[in-house]
């Protein structure tokens, strides 16, 4: 036995077309959602209204699933049982099931009971709800509304500028030309709101630079050294050739006054009411994507390796490094062989790292005091600074003195130690130390111990103790001599230069890089919970101090993707990454962008400066004939509240 859907399709010259359907299983539902075996398109039908089931293959049973029932002989039912030799007709809304019995199938017969409405009906409803006879002409629409736009959106605008262009600040309320505005001012720009006039010096005409530098008068002297002395011809040689789009864009923009190379081409402004937007990688990748070959053929010499996407195209980083002992640092040369940085100190990152072994048995025995786990983790040394970006330069005192002590005397409960980064002052510590001070008295020359013969007796005990106190000057060159060799307080850390004669002993210089990416921006506190060895693979192997253990690009690329999601390794959690995210153009030392969800939005520091006369312009735009633009402006006006009285 099986069920067979039959449907009843009526055309509009009122021809029955009928279709025949084998439907699979015993059990079969019916609804107005597509998944229903029977689909039955009525707003008046739940979505899985009923299910239809057959036990023996000819009594049909129908059930309704979702409250709603169906009629069955002329009454609602939520059930009903049928014999599909005799028949029966169903009502599912506007549409009929009939169910049937033909051989050893059962027939389910769907079609629509409703009526058809009639063309000419809909022809008369559609003349006798139409307002065409009470509404104006087209043209005389078109016209209206074609004035209502102009005096909306020009003349109002132009009106509303030309009464508050003297005006510092204009009052509360609607201004017609604020129709022009794309959206509101960021939270830096904020406090000018209604200050139109500060940015839009002149009518129908774009931003220029002079208004930006009138406030932020710091930022171009910042800017970056490579873009700030690069010749003019060196930076317009950068540029991909511009497309035939590109070059009719840049036509209009010439012809309506907006030259290219603004601050507005990479701070957009009235893009939303939280923090300016990053700028779009395509504004660097414009030059930096194919630049190398571009230089060359102009006949400049190419100064940074082209990237276009960190996720596909990017340069391996360039650490900064100290090739010798003593060195000047300079940028790595990727590519050939691992990476060595000599800042003065031994020290094997592997030994101190092990989860077993004397180091860690240390560590565990510290954990009450030092917050130790069961053996050294990077933490413990490396600490970050204030704000969490960097991490602080390892001191002896903070960092190691708890396992490796420069004690060497304690008297009366108070310890004297060595004086650390002092050689001349160690030298001399311990050469008073043990040419002022007696060797430590016996215990059997204490005047209340009772004497014993023997040894005692045959004055072993004083010779001993008196030849001491002979000799201990002398052992001062001894102590100085061990501090400073293999196995001393110093040797195991440091690199030692014995001297020739005499006590000039001299320790390397320790120079700590604190930034080793200068070019770009990294914040361990947005990494904090990523764990060190995650980024430092090297860190557990390393057994020298000169192993450089900065990650590459390789281990970045294993959460951060390009702008647009591309990638060319599988990323399971992707982090998109503009050039923005580690780029800063003008080079202030500030931090670049972020995601938002790491930003701390603080305006106080731009809004609330008191703003700078326009003296400083000029050492900007040089003199105003080679300026950006050729207009006059008015200089910022300070708020009553702003200029403290």
């Amino acid at each position: 036995m099986s069920f067979i859907l039959r449907r009843i399709s009526t055309t509009k010259t009122g021809k029955q077309i009928i279709r025949d359907q084998a439907l699979p299983g015993d059990t079969i539902t019916l609804g107005r959602e597509g998944s229903n075996i029977i689909h039955v398109a009525d707003l008046a039908v739940n979505p899985h209204h009923a299910t239809i089931t057959s036990a023996d293959g000819r009594h049909v049973r129908v059930q309704a699933s979702e409250g709603l029932g169906f009629d069955f002989n002329g009454r609602t039912v939520d059930a009903a049982e049928v014999d599909s030799a005799a028949g029966a007709e169903l009502r599912f809304g506007g549409h009929r099931l009939t169910i049937a019995r033909e051989g050893d199938n059962v027939i389910l017969l769907v079609e629509r009971i409703d009526e058809l409405s009639q063309s000419s009906k809909d022809v008369d409803e559609a003349k006798a709800f139409s307002l065409a006879g009470v509404m104006p002409g087209k043209r005389i629409g078109a016209w209206t509304f074609g004035i209502l736009m102009l005096l909306a959106f020009l003349i109002g605008p132009i009106w509303a500028w030309s009464s508050f262009k003297s005006v510092d600040e204009r009052p509360e309320g609607y201004h017609a030309d604020t129709a022009w505005m794309s959206g509101p001012l960021s939270s830096a720009h904020a406090s000018l709101k209604n200050d139109c006039q500060s940015c839009h010096v002149e009518p129908f005409v774009a931003v220029t630079d002079k208004a930006c530098v009138g406030c932020h008068t710091g930022e171009h002297k910042a800017m970056s050294m490579a873009h700030a002395n690069a010749p003019t011809a060196m930076l317009l040689a950068a540029r991909h050739p511009p497309g035939v789009g590109e070059r009719i864009l840049a036509g209009f923009a010439k012809t309506f006054n907006k030259p290219q190379g603004r601050c507005v081409a990479c701070h957009t402004e009235h893009e939303g009411a939280g923090p300016m937007l990053a700028t779009p990688q395509k504004f660097c990748a414009d030059c930096h994507d194919g630049m190398s070959a571009r230089l060359l053929k102009a006949g400049f010499k190419p100064t940074v390796a082209d990237a276009a996407d960190f996720g596909t195209s990017h340069p391996e980083f360039r650490p900064l490094v100290r090739a010798a002992p003593g060195a000047k640092p300079i940028r790595a040369m990727p590519g050939k062989g691992a990476l060595t940085d000599f800042d003065g100190l031994k020290f094997p990152h592997d030994l101190h790292l092990q989860a077993t072994g004397g180091v860690a048995r240390m560590a565990a025995s510290f954990r009450g005091r030092y917050d130790f786990g069961t053996k050294l983790d990077c933490e413990n040394c490396h600490r970050p600074d204030a704000d969490g970006v960097r991490i602080k330069p390892v001191q002896m005192e903070r960092d190691c003195a708890m396992c490796h002590s420069l004690a060497f005397e304690t008297v009366g409960g108070v310890t004297r130690t060595l004086r650390h980064g002092e050689p001349d002052q160690v030298v001399a510590d311990l050469l008073a130390y043990y040419r002022s001070t007696p060797p430590s008295r016996p215990l059997q020359l204490g005047g209340m111990q009772r004497r014993r013969p023997g040894a005692y007796a045959e004055g072993q005990v004083y010779n001993i103790y008196f030849r001491e106190v002979a000799v201990r000057p002398s052992r001062a060159e001894d102590a100085v001599r061990a501090v400073f060799s293999k196995g001393g307080a110093c040797y195991d850390c440091h690199t030692i230069f014995a001297p020739q004669a005499g006590n000039g002993w001299r320790v390397q210089k320790v120079d700590q890089t604190q930034r080793f990416l200068t070019k770009g921006w990294f914040d361990h506190d947005a990494h904090k919970e990523t764990d060190c060895a995650d980024c430092h693979t090297m860190a557990t192997g390393s057994k020298a101090a000169t192993d450089l253990l900065v990650p590459g690009l390789r281990q970045c690329r294993d959460c951060h993707v390009g702008e647009t999601g591309a990638r060319v390794v599988k990323v399971e959690t992707a982090t998109e990454s503009p050039c923005a995210m580690c780029h800063e153009y003008h080079s202030d030392g500030g931090k670049p962008w972020m995601p938002a969800r790491q930003r701390k939005v603080n305006s106080a520091a731009i809004t609330n400066k008191p703003l700078r006369t326009i003296y400083g312009v000029s050492m900007v735009t040089g003199p105003s004939g080679r300026g950006l633009y050729d207009v006059t402006w008015r200089t910022p006006q300070l708020h009553g509240a702003r200029q403290g009285g």
